[in-house]
């Protein structure tokens, strides 16, 4: 689906209502599928969408030149070799002939009349254009270029993209505090804020269907992409954020305040950045969690169940007799009396989405590691690490000699797990070491009462031979 697609899908119904001779006040309320003429093969949309796009680029080139037909009939001949010279007129002809748009605004009236006037009901006043010609044409040698309209409707079409882009709006916030315009800053995040969530949407509607597989592939061809989106997009506004705490951006505030007619408070352009950033781990989380659940095989039992289809099913081919008397026996009431069920237990089946709930934004990255989470862990390797070090290095050092010798007691408490970690992962001590298992089996009983055995004996050491 092309960025013009996206566009046309998001305004027809609203042409539909332009065009619609349905009687103001009238009780039939229903709505019909709209008849549309045409070939009903997309041929002349994606012609004038093809060459809307090539002038725009001539646009650029030529500074707003006008451009022979000639041209555009080659550059529209790589994608439609036979495409002759009159469809090309037609298009041409159609896109430079302007068409009347109706629409209402409110009326420029005083306040008073205004209010006196919407109570009457002509509160907005009547409106009409006719510059939605998107082609200039020249009368004599028949060049063509784009007009302002045309200008427009291309630049809005290349502006219906996903997050990808958005990381350039965020830019926008500073270029915003560093010129002092503090009202387009909550209009800037609101755009960010559509394309995270409309990501996310997509996101919730994959894994509640999976059988857009189309969708997923891209998904997961661009993931990279998007946390990488997701990481400058939350870099800047949390840079934004931080001037917002400047003295001198604050006294800079201030005085643009005082010239506003509106109340302003810089509070509303610190929450409007906080919901972009709690929208941003919203959408990092669930990304991650797709990507999980591919990779553990849990997407395909995600799907949605058709039951009409499985009524179908059942009334074309009932079940075995046994397994029909089984279903009824639990699923009819035990008594005559109505009865309904609970709603609490009903609850965690009706609920298809995660905890949304977090207090940090944060955004998954899997190419950079995360400081270690366990401060106990890092206390530990700090005090101990360079002794420890010191006695493998005299010495491979077995788990029961580590326990003997009393290297799980730090800060006057119990590090068991913290030493059982260096055995796992001897790169917390030194990348030299490994880990080699003797086959005797061990027990041990530790002052506190705890027994510690196994059918084999660990031990760190710097073994240049695997022990068996």
């Amino acid at each position: 689906m092309t960025a013009w697609s996206k566009l046309l899908i998001a305004t027809t119904r609203l042409i539909d209502l332009h065009d619609s001779a349905h009687e103001p006040g009238s009780p039939f309320v229903q709505v019909s599928q709209e008849q549309r003429r045409g070939l009903r093969d997309g041929y002349w949309l994606d012609l004038g969408c093809l060459l809307l796009d090539y002038l725009l680029d001539e646009d650029f080139a030529t500074n707003s030149a006008f451009v022979s037909q000639t041209r555009c009939l080659n550059h529209l001949r790589e994608i439609y070799p036979q495409l002759p010279h009159d469809d090309l007129s037609f298009v041409i002809n159609l896109l430079a002939t302007p068409s009347e748009i109706h629409f209402r605004q409110p009326s420029p009236a005083p306040r008073q009349a205004s209010l006196a006037a919407s109570e009457l009901g002509e509160g907005r006043a009547r409106r009409s254009t006719k510059r939605t010609a998107l082609i200039e044409k020249q009368g004599q040698t028949g060049q063509v270029r784009l007009t302002p309209s045309g200008r427009q409707a291309v630049t809005l079409a290349s502006q219906v993209e996903d997050l990808l882009y958005s990381e350039y709006d965020a830019a926008k916030v500073l270029a915003a505090l560093a010129r002092g315009d503090f009202a387009r800053i909550p209009d800037i995040t609101n755009q960010i804020l559509l394309a995270i969530r409309a990501l996310t949407q997509e996101l919730r509607r994959v894994r509640e269907n999976p059988t857009r597989e189309g969708k997923l592939a891209a998904l997961l061809d661009n993931e990279r992409h998007y946390h990488n989106a997701l990481t400058n997009i939350q870099q800047t506004l949390l840079d934004a954020r931080a001037q917002l705490a400047t003295p001198r951006l604050m006294e800079r505030f201030e005085g643009w305040r005082e010239a506003q007619e509106e109340e302003w408070d810089l509070r509303v352009l610190s929450g409007a950045l906080g919901r972009v950033l709690n929208a941003i781990e919203n959408l990092s989380r669930r990304l991650s969690e797709l990507l999980a659940d591919i990779a553990e095989g849990r997407i395909q039992a995600m799907g949605v169940i058709d039951f009409q289809d499985m009524a179908r099913q059942l009334l074309e081919a009932p079940p075995a007799a046994a397994l029909r008397d089984a279903v009824v026996a639990r699923m009819m009431p035990l008594h005559v009396q109505a009865t309904f069920p609970r709603l609490a237990p009903l609850v965690p089946l009706l609920e298809s989405r995660r905890a949304e709930a977090s207090a940090s934004a944060l955004v998954f990255d899997e190419a950079s590691d995360a400081a270690p989470e366990d401060p106990l862990l890092a206390r530990f390797l700090e005090a101990r690490g360079p002794a420890l070090r010191k006695r493998i290095q005299q010495a491979p050092l077995s788990l029961p000699d580590a326990l003997a010798e009393g290297w799980h007691r730090f800060e006057e408490g119990d590090c068991l797990a913290q030493l059982l970690n260096t055995f796992v992962d001897t790169e917390l001590l030194d990348p030299g070491l490994t880990v080699g298992i003797e086959a005797t089996p061990f027990e041990l009983r530790l002052d506190d009462g705890r027994r510690i055995e196994g059918v084999v004996t660990p031990s760190l050491g710097f073994f240049k031979e695997e022990l068996v």
